[in-house]
Parts: C-alpha cells; sequence; structure tokens
C-alpha cells in the first residue's frame, strides 16, 4: 500500500484533464490540396465535379461555430475535474507526510481510504470523457444534416454528372471544385446548430464503468 500511495496524484489527475483537453482541441483544418505545378489547367471536364468534406468541415460558418461551442463544453468539463483533482493532490501530499510518522497498521487505512477517493475520481473523469465523446459525435451529425442538402443543391445547380472525392485526386481545374460553392450556401443560409453536452443516464454510466472495469481486470490479469 506503500508503494501505491506514492504514486502522486498530480499525474493522475493529469491524465484525465489530458484527456479533456484532447477533447476540446478543435480538429486541424483540413489540408490543402497538393501543391500543382506552375502549369495551365487541364480542361474543364463537362459533368465531373470535385469536392473536400474536410474543408467544409473546417471552413464553414456552422462548423466553425460547433466547433467553438464544442471547446465551451470542454472548458466547463476541465473546470468540473479539476477542484477534485487538486483537492487529492492536496491530501496526497499530506499522507505522504504522514507516511514519515506513522506506523504501517495506522497509515494503511488512511492509505487505503484515498484510493478509494482516487478510483471515485478516475470513475467521474471517464464518464465525463465518455459524454463529451457523444456530444462531439452528435455535433458532427447535426452539422452533417446541414451540409447534406447544401451539397445537394449545388451539385445540381452545378450540372454534376460525377462528384469526385478531392483527396482522391491529383491534379483537377480548379473550376470543377464545387467546395467554395458549397460553404457559401451553408454561410449564406445562416445555418446554425444547437450543441448540448450529453448527459448519460445514471444506468448508462454503470454500464460503461462496469465494461471499464472488466477490461481492466483483463489488463491486469
Amino acid at each position: 500500500m506503500k508503494k501505491q500511495i506514492l504514486l502522486t496524484v498530480a499525474a493522475l489527475s493529469a491524465t484525465a484533464l489530458t484527456s479533456v483537453a484532447v477533447a476540446q482541441t478543435p480538429a486541424p483544418a483540413a489540408a490543402p490540396a497538393p501543391a500543382q505545378p506552375q502549369t495551365k489547367p487541364g480542361p474543364v471536364i463537362a459533368g465531373v465535379c470535385v469536392y473536400s468534406n474536410e474543408a467544409v468541415m473546417a471552413n464553414a460558418a456552422v462548423s466553425k461555430a460547433a466547433a467553438q461551442r464544442l471547446q465551451q463544453i470542454n472548458q466547463q468539463a476541465e473546470a468540473e475535474l479539476e477542484p477534485d483533482a487538486q483537492a487529492l493532490e492536496k491530501e496526497r501530499a499530506g499522507l505522504a507526510a504522514q507516511q514519515k510518522t506513522l506506523t504501517k497498521d495506522k497509515f494503511d487505512p488512511l492509505a487505503q481510504a484515498f484510493m478509494g477517493k482516487v478510483k471515485a475520481f478516475q470513475d467521474k473523469a471517464f464518464i465525463v470523457n465518455q459524454e463529451l465523446g457523444r456530444t462531439e459525435q452528435d455535433a458532427n451529425v447535426k452539422v452533417a444534416q446541414l451540409v447534406a442538402p447544401a451539397l445537394s443543391a449545388t451539385y445540381e445547380s452545378k450540372n454534376c454528372g460525377m462528384l469526385v472525392d478531392r483527396k482522391a485526386v491529383l491534379f483537377a481545374n480548379p473550376a470543377m471544385d464545387i467546395t467554395g460553392d458549397v460553404i457559401k450556401k451553408l454561410d449564406d443560409s445562416k445555418a446554425a446548430v444547437d450543441i448540448k453536452r450529453v448527459v448519460l443516464p445514471e444506468a448508462d454510466r454503470q454500464k460503461l464503468l462496469k465494461a471499464k472495469a472488466e477490461q481492466d481486470a483483463q489488463q491486469g490479469g
């Protein structure tokens, strides 16, 4: 037990808070199309259009607003965990000092109680991160539901007979790329999504914690 107590809660809480921080980090902007040589673009192929969904998700106003809202939700979640992490670290420091003077039979019960608090914190952080992940999934679905009709309308208005993912081609005449038109249509529509943090029902939380405990037991075994 004494060896366990020497593990700093600072490291443990840093792991939990890092998970939240990763969740709150906006997805990196879509990589630009590979630089093309300074050559004259080839002819426009009638009916063939090029499109980048990644660029739309990174640059459309509704996507940016969704990313900002997700960041706000994740910052709130991090602030929610921070007091518990600080309290545990303070208690750990106190126990570390007592460990030098207390006998084993007196120290061990204190250490066991502390490790119970650490476990509770780990479970709380795990559930928070599960909720944040589902919140992000819901946000992506909502944005995609707005993108789909804008893409469809642009596809029809540009008389596209074939739509090619921009990632799948090395070179294309820029006039065939409808990505900017889709972004403009979305921005002009003032489309918006209402993003709220997912709060899992208690029954679902317990199922997730049970599955996590079983996985941890298998890895530990």
